[in-house]
């Protein structure tokens, strides 16, 4: 049976989630589609995770420098539209760079079905004003699983869940599984977040784990 707590724990986190990225093309003007496919290309190589954007139907958008395009950024996993900015960041003739920025909080609050999976999250809605960072899914168990092992050592897994992404802010409270590995005995992981830093993308947080293994 693993410890009841975890204390806090520092985690760095490289992304936060849809960071500014660069595309080169080698057209002066472009359509809005087209633009929106180089954002989406950008955002996946940047990522791993390819949204639809949204920029418009414009016929021709002029290419100059620091030039600023409104777009909408929907996620393909969850359907949460975010509001982005892809800026003209550097244009020698006829080819430029983009910067895509993508805000960190939805437009839009999907509903989420209800699951048995014992891996989704259960966390409150964060105020208005709270600074929070949206990270993948997979990235968010990952750094839990490696505060787990510096903690207790090797030899158990962490799922989070079917969730494309994972929203952070202080208070934050996200539910886990910790599996064994030796005995594949599965046990329910509460991670709260205690602190955030928007601009590195990085959190800490505490867990506690159960200690009755969750039923087979």
């Amino acid at each position: 049976m693993p410890p009841k707590k975890l204390t806090i724990l520092p985690t760095a986190l490289a992304v936060a989630a849809l960071s500014a990225c660069s595309f080169s093309a080698g057209e002066p003007t472009v359509t809005g589609d087209e633009l929106a496919e180089l954002a989406e290309d950008a955002l996946e190589e940047e990522t791993g995770s390819r949204p639809e954007m949204d920029c418009g139907s414009v016929d021709s958008i002029s290419v100059s420098q620091d030039k600023e395009v409104d777009c909408v950024a929907t996620s393909t996993e969850t359907g949460a539209e975010y509001d982005a900015t892809i800026t003209f960041t550097s244009v020698e003739g006829r080819d430029y760079e983009i910067s895509v920025e993508v805000a960190s909080e939805p437009n839009n609050a999907p509903s989420e079905a209800p699951t048995s999976d014992p891996a989704e999250a259960e966390t409150s809605a964060p105020a208005a004003d709270a600074n929070s960072i949206v990270v993948p899914a997979p990235d968010f168990a990952a750094a839990v699983a490696d505060a787990v092992a510096a903690e207790w050592g090797e030899g158990n897994d962490i799922d989070c869940g079917d969730a494309a992404t994972r929203t952070l802010y202080e208070g934050a409270i996200h539910s886990c599984v910790l599996i064994d590995v030796s005995t594949d005995a599965q046990y329910t992981i509460t991670i709260t977040i205690t602190g955030i830093d928007v601009e590195a993308g990085s959190f800490n947080f505490e867990a506690e784990v159960d200690d009755t293994p969750l039923a087979g």
